[in-house]
């Protein structure tokens, strides 16, 4: 499963990564929004799981209600420190179909994946939607950061090439 991460704070980062490896996922990250919004419909991820406070100039409920806008159905969990009254009903009103307060908790987090992964597993083949502009920036998109279980195959070493030495002979004195 595909999981996109829009997150800024690198421990949650990781934290999120290593739970997703231990069930053979794969995680996409950006930290702005914007970005996330542009690459969207090429990453094509089965989950998102958005942070609300983001690097750039859109913050996560914004990223959330243009995908929406967009016709995309893909679920999206808002992940949130700030755990106020009022915050959760703001983030299903936005377009989330779940939501999580950090710090992650980590039991949550791996049951919310398995969940999610039987959901997708048991869709049909997914439809084809609109894809999202959003607003032009000046800086061009970073290269996400893909994070998959694979193995790692190691190449021997070549061998070295062999050294070439030409000797040649030490002038002698002349005799008289």
């Amino acid at each position: 499963m595909r999981i996109m991460y829009v997150e800024d704070n690198p421990a949650n980062i990781s934290l999120l990564q290593r739970i997703a490896r231990m069930g053979g996922h794969e995680v996409i990250n950006y930290t702005d929004g914007e970005v996330a919004l542009t690459r969207f419909a090429a990453d094509n991820p089965d989950l998102v799981l958005m942070d609300l406070q983001l690097e750039g100039r859109i913050g996560g409920l914004e990223v959330v209600r243009q995908l929406r806008a967009g016709g995309f159905k893909t679920p999206i969990v808002a992940v949130t420190a700030y755990a106020m009254v009022g915050d959760r009903e703001r983030c299903i009103e936005a377009g989330c179909d779940g939501y999580l307060s950090k710090p992650l908790p980590v039991a949550e987090v791996v049951d919310l994946v398995q969940k999610y992964e039987v959901i997708v597993k048991s869709k049909p083949a997914a439809e084809t939607v609109a894809v999202v502009t959003p607003p032009t920036t000046e800086t061009p998109a970073p290269t996400p950061i893909v994070v998959a279980a694979a193995p790692v195959i190691e190449t021997p070493p070549a061998a070295p090439e062999p050294v070439k030495t030409t000797s040649t002979p030490e002038p002698q004195a002349p005799t008289s």
